[in-house]
């Protein structure tokens, strides 16, 4: 939804606007630059064996909920595990366990929210189906205090083969779209899919197929809405016969119903894009991000492209990464309200040995704001596949798994930011 996935001269609180009276002076960088609210910190309470697979959803407060998925912590495989925040960063409760099913593994979270803090937690289940194994999408709905409402469902319909790695979206009313990879359901090696849900868990209408293009395979599948329940689902798509990789989307409104024929995102098309994101600001403005390989004249880099509401494409597409050696993946993109985004990135060898999380921020014109940015305050080992969340007023919160800093393989940490405005000058006597 537009306030967590999910313009920039305003200042915050009332739409004050930036004058010529008003000076400016030159901030001083913290040492990850971005201006951070407090320090980095970690997410999870336990530490045993792996947390990673970060989500963050925010609500029209600025409280938030981060998920992941964290190792034999259900006495099973993987489980799933959450954390609720105010908007001031301080824990709501404690670390609590998201999946009542506990045979197996539970992976890949992903969190909506509604504008009253409401949200939902979807994620694939390991069903062991003899003779066959299956995965099936499951979701849990929670209130805003984190009480469970209702039992845990399963999302898809159809459930031979594998249904997995699903995404959501929350309007701000609470109306949810699920979408995952299906394996086999219409005949091709994995297509798109998609659920409708009210506010009440109730599924509105039947499974739909998102993709048109059907030969061999569509997958990760993201999923972004504006405040009137309008949606966008994007993918990557196999190009038969080459095998590249391509960027496809399909804008859909709030009753379920296309807009317009499929399209096709990405404008170079030599090689492969993959790995989208999406985020849509309050009017259905919406921009995609994902990587493309050796575009940026190394190996992956990051892209973007931005559209109107209607699906009009504002501008060109438009590198994100400044620094290009090695890689630069794994995207993630957050709108305010207004327009205005940061797209985030793991970048290898830039911050050190291994990866790390960087960003740029872009007004709602799509004009970058100051330089990329490093996230990470630790460094050592790997920081990565993060997610970033934006509350209305242009704060934002970052999670990432960071491999052996609470003491075990991995952990989630997060980083906290203030409104999505200049970076490297300050608001004198404005705030």
């Amino acid at each position: 939804m537009a306030l967590v996935s999910k313009g920039m001269a305003a200042i915050r609180g009332g739409g004050r606007l930036l004058v010529a009276t008003l000076v400016l002076v030159p901030c001083t960088a913290s040492p990850q630059g971005g201006n951070p609210l407090g320090p980095e910190f970690r997410v999870n309470t336990y530490t045993t064996s792996y947390q990673s697979w970060p989500a963050v959803a925010s609500d029209s407060s600025g409280n938030f909920v981060v998920v992941w998925h964290s190792d034999t912590q259900d006495g099973s495989g993987f489980g799933i595990f959450g954390q609720r925040f105010d908007s001031t960063g301080a824990t709501l409760g404690p670390e609590f366990r998201i999946n009542a099913y506990t045979t197996n593994n539970q992976q890949h979270p992903a969190a909506g929210v509604d504008a009253s803090g409401n949200f939902v937690v979807v994620w694939d289940r390991f069903v062991l189906a003899s003779p066959f194994f299956d995965d099936d999408v499951v979701g849990q709905r929670f209130a805003n205090n984190g009480a469970p409402l209702g039992p845990e469902f399963r999302v898809n319909t159809h459930s031979f083969d594998v249904q997995a790695f699903p995404a959501v979206t929350s309007d701000p009313s609470g109306n949810f779209v699920v979408v995952w990879e299906s394996n086999y359901q219409d005949g091709s090696f994995s297509d798109v899919f998609g659920q409708r849900f009210a506010s009440t868990g109730a599924p509105l209408g039947s499974e739909f197929r998102v993709n048109t293009y059907t030969p061999y395979q569509q997958v990760h599948p993201v999923v972004t809405s504006d405040t009137s329940g309008n949606f966008v689902v994007v993918w990557d798509t196999v190009v038969v016969p080459s095998l590249d990789r391509d960027i496809v989307g399909q804008r859909y409104a709030s009753t379920g119903a296309p807009l317009g024929p499929e399209f096709r995102v990405n404008t170079y098309t030599t090689s492969i894009q993959v790995s989208p994101a999406v985020a849509s600001d309050s009017s259905g403005d919406f921009v995609v991000v994902w990587m493309s390989l050796t575009q940026d004249g190394s190996n992956w880099g990051v892209f973007g492209q931005r559209y109107a509401s209607t699906g009009a494409p504002r501008g060109p597409e438009f590198r994100v990464n400044s620094y290009a050696t090695g890689d630069q993946r794994y995207p993630a993109v957050a709108s305010d309200p207004s327009g205005n985004m940061v797209v985030l990135w793991s970048s290898f060898a830039q911050d050190g040995l291994d990866y790390g999380v960087f960003g740029q921020r872009y007004a709602s014109t799509g004009e970058p704001l100051g330089t990329e940015f490093r996230i990470n305050t630790y460094t050592t080992d790997f920081q990565g596949v993060a997610a970033v969340s934006p509350d209305p007023s242009g704060d934002f919160v970052v999670v990432w798994t960071s491999n052996t800093q609470d003491g075990s393989s991995g952990g989630v940490f997060g980083q906290r930011y203030r409104a999505i405005v200049p970076v490297e000058l300050m608001r004198f006597g404005v705030e």
